[in-house]
């Protein structure tokens, strides 16, 4: 025979373990996606990370013009040493410019 429980101890909580925290955790999740989001809108608004992956504009290079700076591309395949490339003649550095002359012919 089961044992029967008096009316007022059959109530929808009576067998439930209350937990006082159980609440708290919700609170803590709340707040820790507030954080992250916070977190990754400050990121997004950087001046630094704007700057990083802005697009440069298209350089039109003609023969005979001065390139003050090579375009980044350029530069990154420069530095890498990357293969296919082929010498078309030596380069000097005017010291008192600082601008670059190319001479054209085999560099050797």
């Amino acid at each position: 025979m089961a044992f029967k429980r008096p009316p007022w101890q059959q109530g929808q909580f009576s067998e439930a373990d209350t937990d006082p925290l159980a609440g708290f955790a919700n609170i803590m999740d709340v707040m820790l996606v507030f954080a992250l989001g916070l977190l990754v809108a400050l990121i997004a608004q950087s001046q630094e990370l704007r700057q990083h992956f802005r697009l440069q504009e298209a350089v039109d290079i003609r023969q005979g013009q001065e390139l003050a700076e090579p375009p980044g591309s350029l530069r990154e395949q420069i530095e890498s040493g990357a293969e296919g490339m082929e010498s078309l003649g030596r380069v000097y550095r005017d010291p008192q410019t600082g601008k670059l002359i190319l001479i054209k012919g085999n560099a050797g």
